[in-house]
């Protein structure tokens, strides 16, 4: 199921339901059935970032391969700790990057990029849009505030809290860019505690591919290097989100 074929049925099905109230046939709450109906599946096609309902979403991977991605940045003390540990275990990441953030520390973004990370979008400052205009404005708005520090358009964008509309899914379209998900959450967002972070993470690591943290926490750094040991003692390669996506990073 997607958007356009979900419209297509529910329409279809009020064609058909119209005259048979009309006519007596079925009551007039089944209207009100149906439109419930459409909600449930409408709102799990927006608040499941792997649900493909807009649009394709690259959120799983190759069994026993895993990426790192973070969300939020950069941010000025906490990414330097982040890319310190990423430098000495040797781990390229993928740092989803909000505008307005990339502005205010250009240096900080530039490391990342000169580090062989890869930098994707993650609209110009973090709002729920449904609205077309605010989408395109918070897409593009992303995508040249990273491109006009790193010299680089990226192919890759990930809305804020997971959630698609269709505005964000034509915005997202008319840049050219792919959609990435995740298969497993730390929930670094929402938690200071390295402990709990980890706990979750072990939990569900086996059958994972990629991994999301946020470069704004600062016990994520120290969750990072156990995180990355406890991949490596499980025999899960970590490799690059390119690598594992197969889609390019960066516009021609």
């Amino acid at each position: 199921m997607n958007f356009l074929r979900l419209n297509i049925l529910a329409i279809g099905l009020v064609l058909v339901l119209l005259p048979a109230i009309t006519l007596g046939f079925v009551p007039w709450w089944s209207l009100l059935i149906l439109l419930a109906v459409y909600s449930v599946i409408l709102g799990w096609g927006v608040f499941d970032i792997g649900s493909q309902f807009f649009m394709k979403t690259y959120w799983k991977g190759e069994p026993g391969k895993i990426a790192i991605t973070f969300d939020d940045g950069p941010h000025p003390e906490h990414t330097p700790r982040i890319l310190d540990v990423l430098r000495q275990e040797n781990v390229k990441a993928t740092f989803f990057c909000i505008g307005r953030n990339a502005e205010k520390n250009p240096l900080l973004l530039k490391e990342m990029f000169e580090d062989g990370h890869t930098i994707g979008n993650h609209t110009y400052n973090h709002a729920y849009v449904f609205s077309k205009s605010a989408a395109e404005r918070q897409v593009t708005e992303g995508q040249e505030a990273i491109q006009n520090i790193i010299g680089k358009k990226t192919m890759y964008f990930r809305p804020p809290f997971g959630v698609m509309t269709p505005e964000i899914a034509r915005a997202v379209k008319k840049e050219n860019c792919v959609v990435i998900g995740w298969d497993l959450r730390s929930r670094d967002g929402t938690t200071k505690s390295k402990d709990l972070i980890l706990k979750r993470v072990k939990k569900l690591l086996n059958g994972s591919s990629i991994l999301l943290f946020h470069d704004t926490n600062p016990v994520t750094s120290e969750a990072l290097r156990e995180v990355i040991h406890l991949c490596r003692e499980n025999g899960m390669k970590i490799v690059s989100l390119p690598e594992l996506v197969g889609v390019e990073p960066y516009h021609a």
